[in-house]
């Protein structure tokens, strides 16, 4: 029998079996279905939080873009994210939801009403403030803290005992994760004690943060 031509061999190349490891880096992709957005009033601290704890939970389902306003004043970041949410619209990509997290700082701020209602005309749109700083919700992950804060100091003061670390421009998302649990149920405690509703604005100390924690978390899950 005539012997398989050698020069034959380039047409059926060897196949490399694939390993483990290959197997592991083509891990399934699946387009999101849906994108929202998330607008911070700064532009260090909150976003650093947030796009941890997007990290953590692994989001896939949902795209979430955390952005920060160039300008802090509340109606700054309610016009940021609305400006935003036209944008992506124009491009056929419309926001399913859209976030403010906003402080309300001691005394609040003085564009934090005009915010507010400015809020409430926007369809889809949330406005999450924390009374007085997002440092009272960093805080309530260690423990719950019920009486009025004199200045945004104090607050940080608080956090300090507990998390001597903790540093503005750098979030210790280790160190706060686990304690996430704590600071839903602490937050939610601190609004029932208080019979305090969705107005923030008068209410130091109180925070919605865990709605939106809750949320991302929530996605996760589905």
């Amino acid at each position: 029998m005539e012997p398989f031509p050698f020069w034959r061999h380039s047409v059926f190349p060897m196949v490399k079996s694939r390993t483990r490891k290959d197997l592991k880096r083509r891990l399934p992709y699946k387009k999101p279905n849906k994108i929202e957005l998330i607008v911070c009033e700064g532009s260090s601290t909150e976003p650093s939080y947030l796009n941890g704890l997007i990290r953590q939970l692994q989001l896939r389902a949902v795209k979430i873009d955390v952005i920060s306003s160039p300008d802090s004043k509340p109606v700054a970041v309610i016009e940021r994210a609305l400006a935003k949410k036209e944008e992506m619209k124009k491009l056929a990509i419309p926001y399913e939801k859209v976030w403010c997290v906003v402080d309300v700082e001691i005394p609040p701020h003085s564009t934090l009403d005009e915010a507010w209602e400015k809020a409430k005309e926007i369809d889809r749109l949330e406005l999450i403030l924390t009374n007085p700083c997002i440092e009272y919700w960093f805080l309530l992950h260690f423990k719950q803290h019920t009486e009025p804060f004199a200045n945004t100091e104090d607050v940080m003061a608080e956090l300090k005992a507990v998390h001597p670390s903790y540093k503005k421009s750098r979030i210790d998302f280790d160190i706060l994760y686990p304690h996430t649990a704590t600071a839903i149920a602490n937050s939610r405690d601190v609004l029932q004690e208080k019979r305090i509703g969705d107005d923030l604005r008068n209410h130091n100390p109180s925070t919605h943060m865990h709605k939106i924690v809750e949320h991302l978390q929530n996605v996760g899950r589905n």
